[in-house]
């Protein structure tokens, strides 16, 4: 399943949203650790900021941060995202719409108005903009890719996961939807991963009486991630990956 030569990261450029913590800070490292020029996306300055440092006198790459707050983005400012991707690269090779908040656990009848629009904005809505502005800078890419961090509740709604199931089904149905129209581009593929659980924030929000020392963390994922990203993904004809999936 893993790829020892991993080369082919070298000198791509990839944008991770929610990069400041958790899978997306994980991916940041170790894409960086091979040599990719991550675009650091998150609201969090100093976050960014640490990670950027800690990359720079790590690495020899070529990273970047944009500062965004996604339960705020709008066309505009997508647009601006895209023309300073633009501006730094020659091209974007691949857009890790990763970022997304749980916010609360709550039944359906006790959830607020405003919890459920920050959640749909961070988690769906955020995807759909920033995918659609990159899509013309991802078109420039050799084997361009659009990969969702998904959830098990995309796939069925559970009592209590509100907007947040509610969101992961639409980016499900979002990925299906480009996976399609995208179809006819070469080489691009569009990939919906479930990583299960993962030592991460969120889940410990989700399930605070758990022992984290007994979930996987986040280094544990890379595998699945890199090969998304590489060259023997291109023939898959799969488009929703699991952790524990064989690839």
């Amino acid at each position: 399943m893993m790829d020892d030569n991993l080369d082919y990261l070298k000198d791509k450029n990839i944008l991770i949203t929610g990069a400041s913590k958790g899978i997306g800070r994980c991916l940041a490292m170790n894409l960086s650790m091979h040599k990719a020029n991550v675009i650091l996306l998150a609201k969090n300055e100093d976050l960014l900021d640490s990670l950027y440092d800690e990359i720079k006198e790590k690495y020899d790459t070529n990273p970047m941060i944009i500062r965004c707050d996604l339960s705020e983005l709008e066309e505009n400012k997508a647009q601006e995202i895209a023309n300073v991707i633009s501006k730094n690269y020659k091209c974007l090779d691949a857009l890790i719409n990763n970022a997304g908040i749980l916010k609360k656990m709550s039944s359906i009848h006790d959830y607020d108005l405003n919890s459920w629009e920050k959640v749909v904005n961070v988690n769906l809505t955020s995807a759909f903009l920033i995918s659609k502005y990159l899509l013309p800078l991802l078109m420039d890419s050799e084997l361009p890719r659009i990969i969702f961090t998904s959830s098990g509740v995309a796939n069925k709604g559970k009592a209590y996961w509100g907007a947040y199931s509610v969101t992961k089904a639409g980016t499900k149905n979002l990925s299906e939807i480009l996976n399609d129209e995208l179809s006819s581009i070469p080489n691009f593929k569009v990939f919906n991963f479930n990583p299960k659980e993962t030592r991460t924030e969120m889940r410990a929000l989700a399930y605070p009486a758990e022992n984290p020392s007994l979930v996987k963390i986040p280094d544990e994922l890379m595998h699945y991630y890199f090969w998304m990203l590489s060259e023997k993904s291109t023939s898959s004809s799969k488009i929703h990956i699991d952790f524990g999936d064989e690839i």
